[in-house]
């Protein structure tokens, strides 16, 4: 069972028992994640401001209290506080706008994520070779997001200990579930053609028709016809942006899901493979969500699945 740790505005710190329920939602592709335990009625809870979770030793998530909810239900008095992980702060506050000339990952961890927490972060020293500005209403996650997707083409993330991952979020050696690996009790495949993009039709120049064509060739396609149009000449498109749109297409259109006892938090942002003994082996899978669940039934960690290569 995972500890937790909630510290006052004063510093005090209150370790909780009697936890009722606790759930934890870790999503690829949502910036913070988010946390709620609900706990009998403690006074004390009411001036909490941050919280701590461990799996024994390890910190699992960190993150600032949104909201402190007090119930009372059949003579039962109940509290629940619910929170975001560090990268919360980094949704909720603007940057300052200016323009930056050739930032570098240090640079931008200075100015935009330490002052919110973060301890560190993977980038190099080697500056991004151009401008980037920062409009007026843009958060701090905005602006990491910006630098990380012009200086790596990745999507950062902010791990549960508080370190910025600008290069990438990820493990490339992969986790096995079933078969002696990660166990689990229930397996949903989805195969959801209905979001498959079957060609993408291009407008190469200003006064030419929609002459070119990028067909998408996910096997899944075969008798599948959804066609989109991007005019590359006048709406700042690219080519890449049209092969970016059949990927991602790809990535909707196959979702496994899994059902595993324990916490599986860590699992995130790793490539795997799954082994069932009726769908024999599916590989080339990433981790894209973990929801972990705790209550009278047990511990138990919803984990999703998508593919990255067709």
């Amino acid at each position: 069972m995972l500890n937790v740790v909630v510290f006052k505005s004063d510093g005090q710190k209150i370790e909780l028992s009697g936890v009722l329920t606790m759930v934890i939602n870790s999503d690829y592709d949502v910036p913070a994640d988010d946390f709620a335990v609900t706990v009998p009625y403690n006074a004390l809870l009411g001036d909490a401001r941050s919280v701590q979770v461990f799996e024994q030793d390890k910190l699992i998530f960190e993150g600032k209290v949104d909201e402190i909810i007090n119930i009372t239900k059949h003579n039962q008095a109940l509290t629940k506080l619910t929170a975001r992980s560090l990268a919360g702060m980094l949704l909720d506050n603007e940057a300052e706008p200016v323009t930056y000339i050739n930032p570098s990952s240090q640079f931008i961890f200075d100015r935009h994520l330490k002052p919110f927490g973060i301890k560190e972060c993977d980038g190099d020293e080697v500056p991004f070779y151009g401008s980037l500005k920062i409009e007026k209403g843009m958060t701090h996650w905005q602006v990491l997001k910006n630098f990380c997707r012009n200086r790596y083409d990745t999507l950062p993330r902010i791990t549960a200990n508080g370190n910025a991952l600008m290069t990438g979020c990820g493990n490339d050696e992969p986790i096995l579930f079933g078969n002696g690996g990660i166990p689990y009790y229930s397996l949903k495949e989805s195969r959801r053609l209905c979001k498959l993009i079957s060609e993408i039709k291009l407008k190469l120049n200003e006064f030419g028709e929609y002459g070119g064509s990028i067909k998408n060739t996910n096997p899944d396609c075969r008798g599948t016809e959804r066609v989109r149009y991007v005019n590359a000449a006048t709406d700042k498109t690219t080519v890449k942006t049209a092969d970016k749109m059949i990927e991602n297409s790809n990535q909707s259109s196959y979702v496994l899901a899994l059902e595993c006892p324990g916490c599986r938090l860590d699992a995130l942002g790793r490539c795997a493979k799954v082994y069932d003994r009726l769908l024999s082996e599916i590989d080339d899978l990433r981790v894209i969500s973990v929801r972990y669940t705790l209550s009278r039934d047990g511990e138990f960690s919803s984990v999703v699945l998508r593919k990255e290569k067709f």
